[in-house]
């Protein structure tokens, strides 16, 4: 239900282009970060930090065409990110906050805060001002590049 509400109300548009399209029309306030490397465990953990310091309670972590999953932000350092569901005989993987081969949505209950991640661009669109703003303030800790 959350891809067709993000699909339909953010003209979520996947596709494997290389080149810089509108793949996602986010309301403002919200700022795109260009990714120049890839996040390691203690810029995971930042940026988690940054919901549990917004007060988010529950986030939703989408993985397109995966498993989707809810979370306490406060608990992330005791999530298991990986594992196997017998019932449906197959690997289960968390996602990283990094879009790491697919696109990563990261949406809090209320729909104040999100990352939205484009793995081909490596890019993130980061939504809501306060959120933005410790994104900015970690910029260099997460080798975020200028906005694109």
């Amino acid at each position: 239900m959350l891809w067709d509400k993000i699909s339909q109300e953010y003209q979520f548009s996947p596709a494997f282009e290389k080149a810089p399209y509108p793949w996602i029309q986010i309301p403002m306030p919200c700022r795109s970060f260009p990714l120049t490397t890839v996040w390691n465990e203690e810029q995971e953990a930042l940026v988690n930090s940054f919901f549990v310091q917004l007060g988010v309670s529950d986030l939703k972590a989408l993985d397109w065409q995966h498993d989707c999953f809810s979370f306490d932000p406060r608990s992330y350092s005791g999530l298991i990110r990986e594992y196997h569901d017998d019932e449906r005989n197959c690997n289960v993987y968390f996602p990283s906050f990094f879009p790491d081969g697919d696109y990563h949505i990261f949406l809090d209950q209320d729909g104040k805060y999100a990352l939205y991640g484009h793995p081909w661009l490596n890019e993130i669109v980061v939504y809501g001002q306060e959120l933005i703003e410790l994104f900015e303030a970690n910029k260099e800790l997460l080798g975020l590049g200028e906005e694109g």
